[in-house]
């Protein structure tokens, strides 16, 4: 797979667990906080901002791992796998807590 191939299933990945992950009621409950005074509080503009806020969390969280294992020597090819791997594990975990 290329990189680009990659990156796309890693931003997905993330976008997915921006959907179902347990965070997601705690960063809604605060939207008071990020949410900004010219948008109007409706329940779809908060999902969908707690949702972005969620997943772009993952996204960063995830490339922990990669960035570790990058900087120790490995190639491009295989921390884009690392970081895959890291976002398909919180995704994996966010939906076992949906279903149990």
């Amino acid at each position: 797979m290329t990189r680009e191939t990659l990156f796309t299933m890693t931003v997905g990945a993330c976008l997915l667990h921006g959907l179902v992950s347990p965070a997601l009621l705690y960063v809604a409950f605060f939207h008071p906080v990020w949410m900004p005074e010219m948008l109007p509080p409706t329940a779809e503009f908060v999902f969908y901002g707690a949702s972005l806020i969620v997943s772009t969390g993952t996204l960063l969280l995830s490339a922990v791992p990669a960035a570790i294992a990058e900087r120790l020597g490995a190639s491009a090819d295989n921390a884009m796998r690392i970081w895959l791997a890291g976002a398909a594990l919180m995704t994996g975990l966010g939906l076992l807590s949906r279903m149990g």
